[in-house]
């Protein structure tokens, strides 16, 4: 197994291992650890397509592998990169600018906004169809609306930290106002995410199949 891949298997367990963590419900160790693992998932994720389009890069025959082939685009690993960033922001916010129940309600957003990332990635480093198939067709924007997601996601805890310890009045009116902002925009996640899903486990079972023939 790659590098790359190795990475986004580290990425995807330590997302399942945050939302665990978020089930439980415990403040201490729950929030400190859990801002642990997601800073890890964000940096495996981000890592991995980083790593990738360098193999792309160094391929022996000089140029970029075929459009089925796994490996990221130039534009996806900027978006996932800038993503990352944005999370980064949301998550510094989060800890030190939300109080209380504020605090919580950012992180909801938050690792919300990590599974919307993470499945930006997959989607990115997994799903490339043929030009010209009608799925092809649909990459682009499903991976724009991923993307309209996890920053929307990212904004709105970005926004949670400026209401006051019971999260329910306003603290810092800025903050509060992005919140509202971006509860719109939130939406999209609930069409984009489960979209991905299907998407890869589509293809998924589709190169199982493929290596299946291939092996016969």
């Amino acid at each position: 197994m790659s590098k790359a891949n190795r990475l986004v298997m580290l990425g995807v367990l330590c997302l399942a291992a945050a939302a665990a963590l978020l089930l439980t419900g415990s403040p201490w160790p729950g929030i400190p650890l859990t801002t642990i693992v997601l800073f890890v998932a964000a940096l495996a994720l981000v890592g991995s397509l980083v790593l990738r389009r360098g193999l792309l890069r160094l391929s022996p025959a000089g140029r970029d592998l075929p459009a089925d082939a796994p490996g990221p685009g130039r534009a996806g690993t900027i978006a996932a990169v800038a993503g990352a960033a944005f999370g980064a922001t949301a998550l510094l916010l989060t800890l030190f600018v939300a109080q209380g129940e504020a605090r919580s309600h950012g992180y909801f957003h938050l690792i919300f906004g990590v599974v919307a990332l993470g499945l930006f990635v997959a989607v990115d480093r997994w799903w490339r169809p043929r030009e010209g198939t009608a799925a092809a067709s649909l990459r682009t924007p499903l991976m724009v609306l991923l993307w309209v997601a996890l920053g929307a996601a990212f904004l709105e805890s970005i926004g949670a930290a400026g209401y006051d310890r019971f999260n329910s009045g306003q603290r810092i009116r800025l903050l509060t106002s992005l919140h509202g902002v971006a509860a719109g925009l939130g939406t999209l996640g609930l069409l984009a995410i489960p979209i991905a899903i299907a998407v890869l486990a589509s293809a998924f079972v589709g190169r199982l199949r493929s290596r299946k023939t291939g092996m016969r």
